[in-house]
């Protein structure tokens, strides 16, 4: 019986009456039909996935099987009954020099004293979570100290020793909210942490005021970085009418990633990341950027992201 565990895939959707798999490396269309060698597998996946859906009443939740974390959306309809979309998530954390970051922004990334929001931008399923762990694993082995990963559901390894530091790693669910795990990661005296996916006000907000002391990784769902600005600023204006004033200082580094399928002889061969990605405190027009940010005139920093140069000698 073949193994899900060792394959390389997007997302597994199982329903009542079909099996379907999304980005599987060597399948002939990106969403095609689950190979009969993996059903058992996926039903024996899909039995433990119903199993704590019925147990606990969790619509999102992630789930450990084998050597790998799966992330579960619960969905129920009318018409398919429930049914599962399980999203596979890395075996490891992403070493970082395979993330497509400019010396620039890799030197931001690993600067000892820097503080503010790392917030990296795409569409769904574009691997943001795999770049934002990989971020705070390096954050944490360049710089030591603690690091905690709070997310909902859980979907990387983070937890443990990397280089000079430690990450720990905690869930919101029903018991715990983004606030009061926030809370927590402070009273740790942690240096860096990673936060999710902002997709409310509330944890936009939690982002925004961790921000203001220490390294804070997350993601947005967006369409560009200057989108990815404007939702982060929308959100937070949600809770802080003067939002902006904030996040134009503690914004550093902003990135948008986008995926695709790289196809060979009509067969899905792997896939190919890219990433925008910008340094704000230590760019030469920071002023200017900040500015722009506080009159809510996002697009119009395309002109100072054009040609970007940074001031990151002696810092």
């Amino acid at each position: 019986m073949n193994k899900l565990n060792d394959l390389d895939f997007i997302d597994l959707i199982l329903g009542n009456d079909y099996s379907e798999i999304k980005g599987l490396k060597g399948a002939a269309s990106f969403l095609s039909e689950l190979p009969a060698s993996l059903i058992e597998d996926a039903n024996n996946l899909k039995d433990k996935c119903t199993k704590i859906y019925h147990e606990s009443g969790k619509t999102e939740f992630s789930l450990r099987y084998g050597d790998r974390v799966y992330r579960i959306t619960v969905l129920s309809s009318a018409f398919d009954g429930v049914s599962f979309v399980i999203r596979q998530t890395p075996e490891h954390v992403v070493d970082f020099s395979e993330i497509a970051f400019t010396t620039d922004i890799r030197q931001s990334i690993e600067l000892e004293g820097a503080t503010g929001l790392c917030l990296i931008a795409g569409k769904m399923g574009c691997g943001k979570t795999t770049t934002a762990a990989s971020v705070l694993k390096r954050r944490i082995e360049t710089t030591g100290g603690l690091g905690v990963s709070i997310e909902d559901p859980i979907e990387t390894l983070l937890n443990g020793r990397h280089g000079a530091g430690r990450c720990m790693q905690m869930e919101v669910g029903q018991h715990e909210s983004y606030s009061s795990a926030t809370k927590k990661a402070w009273r740790t005296g942690a240096s860096c942490l990673l936060l999710g996916e902002i997709r409310d006000s509330q944890t936009a907000h939690e982002v925004l005021k961790a921000s203001l002391t220490m390294f804070v990784v997350s993601t947005i769902h967006a369409s560009s970085i200057f989108d990815a600005i404007d939702r982060y600023v929308m959100f937070c204006e949600e809770v802080n009418s003067n939002a902006k004033q904030n996040i134009a200082n503690t914004l550093y580094i902003i990135a948008h990633q986008t995926m695709s399928s790289a196809i060979r002889n009509n067969e899905i061969i792997g896939r190919n990341i890219d990433i925008s990605a910008f340094n704000l405190v230590h760019h030469t027009q920071r002023d200017s950027i900040r500015s722009k940010i506080i009159q809510g005139n996002y697009k119009a920093l395309a002109d100072d992201f054009n040609r970007p140069s940074y001031n990151l000698k002696g810092v």
